[in-house]
């Protein structure tokens, strides 16, 4: 059944948000807000849906990712589409960013290694076998790169910005990876609603007080505080 999803990524610093239908996006905005998603979601969201064509009455389902990535970021993008789904009583459905990264390069007979920057020497990591819809290889993790590069399979497709932040290392231990195009290795709303689709046609909980951000570890400032506690 034909159905239309309106999606967001907001995760890093890229903010993008998709009216998707049928396997391809019908309007599709791609910007870097250097982290403004609190200015930038709710009028972007206005201007694709008018460039789709289409009001929130025509939206069928809501598509979020829930990170790793910010937490800023994160709890902004989650809680404008828990309150647009709730309002719209519209089923919302949280997909992996990094799933999604991964999303446009599964069918190429080869696994997908996404990676994001994480601080603290780590990348934010999961690696995905080519067929689409199977589960993970290596579940979202918080990680060193050379312990996720040990979970890869050799000459793996590598896709998001800790990939080509780390590819001379990458390159190193494994000669054979191939790197996504940095246009294509960027969060991109439309595969959010294609994964929130195969999820969805799945029978995944749809209700939007089950979504939650995925941060994988605890925020700066909730560390300080506890290496400062007696």
């Amino acid at each position: 059944m034909s159905i239309n999803i309106l999606a967001a990524d907001t995760g890093t610093r890229i903010n993008t948000v998709a009216v998707w239908r049928d396997g391809a996006a019908l309007a599709e905005s791609v910007a870097d807000c250097h982290r403004a998603h609190s200015e930038r979601l709710l009028e972007t969201t206005r201007a694709v849906m008018r460039e789709a064509g289409i009001e929130l009455a025509d939206v069928d389902a809501l598509a979020i990712a829930v990170g790793p990535g910010s937490f800023t970021g994160l709890r902004i993008g989650v809680s404008a589409w828990k309150g647009l789904a709730l309002g719209a009583n519209l089923p919302l459905v949280g997909v992996s960013s990094l799933e999604a990264l991964a999303q446009p390069f599964r069918g190429l007979s080869r696994p997908v290694c996404a990676l994001l920057p994480a601080r603290l020497e780590e990348v934010f990591a999961a690696v995905y076998p080519s067929e689409r819809g199977a589960c993970a290889m290596l579940e979202p993790v918080a990680a060193p790169l050379n312990e996720v590069l040990r979970e890869t399979p050799p000459g793996a497709v590598y896709t998001g910005e800790g990939a080509h932040q780390h590819r001379n290392a990458i390159e190193r231990l494994d000669p054979a990876a191939i790197f996504a195009p940095r246009l294509l290795a960027s969060p991109r709303a439309s595969a959010v609603a294609d994964v929130a689709n195969a999820l969805l046609e799945a029978g995944v909980c749809s209700d939007p007080a089950a979504v939650r951000p995925l941060y994988l570890r605890k925020a700066q400032a909730e560390r300080l505080r506890e290496q400062a506690a007696p």
